[in-house]
């Protein structure tokens, strides 16, 4: 899967006072008298993210017409709901590294880790209680169960190489695209966009969203620690079968499928047996078939804005979806 870097300074540079004002309300609401909170926190969320989520929120209230300043909250609630699913992610996958540095549950400990994660999620739904919005509070209450079953779902299919298509598209909608559907959901709610114009924003980060995860999933098996942040690997280190895996084990012959079934077994899985499933993999194309997969999806995110005039933000929007889907790291 080729993919190239692509600028989106023009289309966030729309929103940078809006994007520099969330940083303020994620340094000033993570405040606590608990020290260990403070440092905890400050690693995350100074650990180098793309504020994916929270561009996504901003750049779809303007879409909408949102006038007010209250999108940035919002913004910075939903950062603190991702960041709290990362620290939790890190503990069950035992990781040692998050975007190129040590991981927080390496630094100071599980504990430590589960516990703050806790905080940064109750501190999302505090700050947008505390707005009002009920709307608003029970989608993501609903996004937040939907998260949690989607980290279930992956724990049980673990060592799972034989996992279907299907299972694997319904935890990552969980996982992942849910929260991005949501974040851009909630722009059109504080835009006070028709339920058509919702609906659709909503199609579109769920798109993106799939598409999001399936370029992590491709970019495991390509990308090395100078970009990615991570070790290439990972997912199959792990046992997590994602589908460049999935679709060259349905595509290999039974000595291939049978090797492969045995390298990814939990007895097996050294840096050796990766590489040897690296092969096959790239011999039935399982990367390249989830890019394609990913491009797919970004198509219907672009589709899914068709019914919005021409804007700076509708074209920001279509830029964030190449970005998702043309991304080296």
């Amino acid at each position: 899967m080729e993919a190239k870097n692509i600028s989106l300074d023009d289309e966030l540079g729309l929103i940078s006072e809006d994007l520099a004002r969330v940083e303020e309300v994620l340094s000033s609401e993570a405040r606590s008298e608990a020290q260990l909170i403070l440092r905890v926190s400050d690693h995350i969320l100074k650990s180098g993210g793309k504020r994916f989520r929270p561009a996504l929120l901003l750049l779809s209230s303007r879409l909408c017409g949102c006038k007010g300043g209250e999108n940035v909250f919002y913004a910075a609630a939903i950062e603190f709901a991702h960041t709290a699913t990362l620290l939790h992610d890190d503990v069950v996958d035992q990781a040692e590294v998050r975007r190129g540095k040590t991981s927080a549950n390496v630094l100071f400990g599980n504990q430590a880790s589960v516990l703050v994660g806790d905080y940064l999620l109750f501190k999302a739904f505090n700050v947008i209680h505390q707005l009002g919005n009920y709307r608003v509070l029970g989608l993501l209450n609903e996004i937040a169960l939907q998260m949690a079953e989607g980290e279930a779902f992956q724990l049980e299919n673990k060592d799972k190489i034989d996992a279907n298509e299907s299972e694997y598209f319904s935890t990552i909608i969980d996982k992942t695209a849910s929260l991005i559907s949501a974040s851009c959901q909630i722009g059109a709610i504080l835009g006070e966009a028709n339920l058509k114009q919702e609906e659709a924003l909503a199609d579109y980060g769920l798109n993106v969203g799939i598409a999001f995860q399936l370029v992590d999933d491709a970019l495991d098996y390509t990308n090395g620690m100078r970009h990615w942040g991570k070790q290439p690997g990972k997912d199959f280190m792990e046992g997590k079968a994602t589908l460049p895996l999935i679709r060259a084990y349905k595509a290999a012959g039974d000595k291939e499928r049978a090797q492969l079934k045995e390298l990814f077994s939990p007895s097996r899985r050294k840096h050796q047996d990766y590489l040897k499933a690296l092969k096959i993999i790239h011999q039935h194309r399982g990367v390249e078939y989830t890019g394609e997969k990913a491009r797919q999806h970004t198509a219907a995110a672009r589709k899914n804005l068709s019914i919005f005039p021409d804007s700076p933000y509708k074209k920001a929007l279509d830029a964030m979806a190449d970005f998702v889907v043309n991304r080296k790291y």
